[in-house]
């Protein structure tokens, strides 16, 4: 009796291992449940961490390149280019308006935004595989998502080159006492800088693809002078050189009148002017040679163009007062010229409001010039400013000008 009671106190060994296998059988898919979850959440997680750097990376450099060309579409693009060098798989773009691009391919979705002023955003989610828990929930995939977002902040000086040389393997020359006043911006060179003598600088940044020189003064501890830059592409390639084309057809210039008008159409002059006072009427002026203004000549024009496959010489003693367009295919284009050389000669005084695109040619500022407008840039391959030359630049802000931009800000993530 004794026997049975103590039996009926305490469950046999058997029947608990039972209840335990039973228990552990209740509860393994539970746990395998659990550590499946656990491991596709770490994936998750490890996924998110790859698609936030590359978000990152493509946010900072559209940025970077909207600062660069100031072109919306450019920034777009690279950002999208970026990513897919950075694990995005390169796949179908397109997008909504002007500001927005997506890229998707397969299981990635990546959209690329523009908003003003300089903001670029950049989301890219892709559809990861649930490994263990697509047993328990309906979905096969797990969207996992990373966004970025960067912004352009703007450099308190410069942003903007009023004189950039082309060439890196040429010189830029600041010679004798030369005069450089452009304080509201650059003067960037892909090439060399050297400075000679004792020139007057005023200007926000000298800028230099390779090295600066100073030869008997001490110019860059006045002036924030930056070498081993990058290269500066032409911000004027895909605006204005496909307006540099001459007509078939040369004319001659009409003699014996003061007011002159653009060439008939289909038509490029051949230019000489001697002495007297000449007004261009707006328009379009292709000179087929050499455009050659002599001493005791005055010339004034408001809204012209002047596109010449020759040498542009303005010689000693004339009178230039020139204001580009400010709106059609030529706005802001003052002289457009596809030859080698561009030279202000002394004893001119020459007003310009506009930008001189001389990509192949060398531009020359010579002694006793003055060369001044409220807004004139200078795209050539080769600058040389010599003694006594002045060049001046007060107030940018012409009507139909498009800016050189130039180190325009430092992109850093906001978000």
């Amino acid at each position: 009796m004794r026997g049975a009671a103590f039996r009926g106190s305490f469950p046999i060994p058997g029947a608990q291992r039972g209840a335990v296998a039973l228990l552990v059988a209740l509860a393994l898919p539970v746990l395998i449940g659990i550590l499946g979850l656990g491991i596709d959440v770490s994936y998750w997680a490890m996924t998110r961490m790859e698609l936030q750097r590359t978000a990152d990376l493509a946010s900072v450099a559209g940025a970077m390149r909207y600062g660069v060309s100031q072109q919306v579409s450019d920034a777009l693009g690279t950002a999208a280019t970026v990513a897919e060098l950075n694990g995005l798989p390169a796949g179908t773009r397109g997008g909504a308006g002007t500001d927005t691009l997506t890229d998707i391919y397969g299981a990635y979705a990546a959209t690329v935004t523009f908003a003003a002023p300089s903001t670029i955003t950049v989301s890219i989610t892709q559809a990861v595989p649930r490994m263990f828990s697509g047993l328990f929930l309906s979905s096969a995939t797990q969207p996992v998502s990373a966004r970025a977002v960067a912004k352009l902040a703007q450099r308190s000086n410069g942003a903007v080159a009023c004189v950039l040389a082309l060439s890196s393997v040429s010189f830029t020359v600041l010679n004798g006492n030369a005069s450089l006043q452009m304080p509201g911006c650059d003067l960037r060179t892909n090439g060399s800088l050297t400075i000679n003598g004792t020139p007057s600088v005023n200007v926000s940044n000298l800028i230099a693809g390779g090295t600066i020189t100073q030869n008997g003064n001490s110019t860059c501890s006045a002036v924030t002078c930056v070498q081993g830059a990058p290269q500066e592409s032409d911000p004027y390639s895909s605006l204005y050189k496909g307006q540099l084309s001459l007509p078939a057809k040369t004319i001659q210039l009409p003699q014996g009148q003061t007011t002159l008008n653009p060439p008939p159409a289909g038509d490029a002059y051949s230019w000489s002017l001697n002495g007297g006072t000449y007004t261009l009427n707006p328009g379009i002026y292709y000179i087929n040679g050499d455009f050659n203004v002599n001493g005791n000549v005055t010339l004034t024009g408001t809204g012209v163009t002047i596109i010449t496959n020759g040498n542009v010489n303005i010689n000693g003693n004339a009178d230039v007062n020139l204001t580009a367009p400010a709106t059609g295919g030529t706005a802001g284009l003052l002289f457009g010229s596809t030859n080698s050389a561009f030279q202000l000669n002394g004893g001119s005084a020459i007003s310009m409001t506009g930008s001189i695109y001389a990509p192949n040619a060398n531009l020359i500022v010579n002694g006793s010039n003055s060369a001044s407008g409220n807004c004139l840039y200078i795209v050539a391959s080769t600058v040389t400013f010599n003694g006594g030359g002045q060049f001046a630049d007060s107030n940018c802000q012409a009507s139909g000008m498009t800016p050189i931009y130039d180190f325009s800000g430092v992109a850093s993530l906001v978000q």
